[in-house]
């Protein structure tokens, strides 16, 4: 298991590489506000243990296990400041320390429910991309359907809302629209009604403007 300070030297490693060249130990303690000789010991030791690869008086680069593991904690950080500044309401700078604080503790689970929720970001709010998860694959969108085109009746699984407005997503999740949960379509209000949703021992009439961004997979 990689310790978090391994993790913050090979993310900072990562944002400092640029097409696998080598970082100096020197960018590195600037970065990081630490001295050159303990960046030195550190890197040496991820290098003993396979995650760099490390010259005397060139600098470092990622192996493909570093790689793996910075870009895991890159994915963590940027999806939880998009989370933190779209739908807590976090400045940019507070939504990165809190992600900082945060990147170490939180479960791939946690992230991927995340990125779900948030419809599958590419980038961060600073416009950095979000390096993609290998092991989950982005579920096919031509088996979800809004949930205005589902009948009176049909039950189904939400699987991620739709919507690049964060003040709807918040007003969704707050009713209880979330990735996962069991919905039931009760009754389609004609008229350009609201649709009547079932969900467990709620229920909660949505109008078609927000059910249109409730995606879901039908259930038999």
């Amino acid at each position: 298991m990689v310790s978090e300070n391994a993790e913050d030297y090979l993310a900072c490693i990562y944002d400092l590489t640029r097409e696998n060249e080598s970082v100096k130990t020197t960018a590195i303690a600037a970065k990081l506000e630490l001295t050159p000789a303990s960046v030195t010991e550190m890197t040496q030791k991820l290098a003993n243990e396979g995650y760099l690869n490390y010259e005397r008086y060139k600098g470092v680069t990622l192996t493909p296990k570093g790689r793996t593991v910075a870009e895991r904690i890159k994915r963590r950080h940027r999806l939880l400041e998009r989370f933190l500044v779209d739908i807590v309401g976090m400045g940019k700078e507070q939504g990165h320390q809190e992600a900082m604080r945060l990147e170490h503790n939180v479960s791939d689970g946690t992230v991927e429910a995340i990125n779900q929720l948030l419809n599958y970001p590419t980038c961060c709010p600073d416009g950095d991309p979000i390096p993609p998860c290998e092991s989950i694959a982005t579920p096919d969108p031509d088996f979800s359907v809004p949930l205005t085109d589902m009948s009176d009746g049909d039950r189904g699984k939400i699987t991620h809302l739709t919507c690049e407005d964060s003040s709807k997503i918040k007003r969704l999740i707050s009713m209880g629209f979330v990735p996962g949960r069991l919905v039931k379509v009760e009754e389609r209000i004609p008229l350009g009604g609201p649709i009547l949703v079932q969900m467990e021992e709620l229920k909660v009439a949505l109008s078609r403007d927000y059910a249109s961004k409730v995606m879901v997979r039908k259930c038999d």
